[in-house]
């Protein structure tokens, strides 16, 4: 594989990636069941949630003198903090 093997046709190359260990057996590869997310969908997610919090009567972060970017601020910070929780259950 040489520098010239990035303008050749990738369809007749093994697609097999399987790291070796120090005694030559596959070693398991960590991460490989994990689906990645799309950054476009996980943003959407916020702003879906976000645009359903508004519509409550009863807002959690709402108070009095704090402008709409301050109380986003604090329902995304609780928001992540909820996921990250969520995550080491899991």
């Amino acid at each position: 594989m040489g520098i010239l093997s990035m303008f050749t046709s990738k369809k007749n190359l093994p697609t097999t990636n399987v790291a070796r260990n120090a005694h030559g057996s596959a070693a398991p590869v960590l991460g490989s069941g994990r689906q990645t997310v799309s950054m476009d969908s996980y943003l959407a997610s916020d702003e879906n949630a976000w645009l359903t919090y508004l519509r409550q009567a009863v807002r959690t972060y709402r108070k009095p003198g704090l402008s709409m970017q301050q109380e986003r601020d604090l329902w995304y910070a609780a928001r992540a903090q909820s996921r990250a929780m969520g995550d080491r259950a899991s």
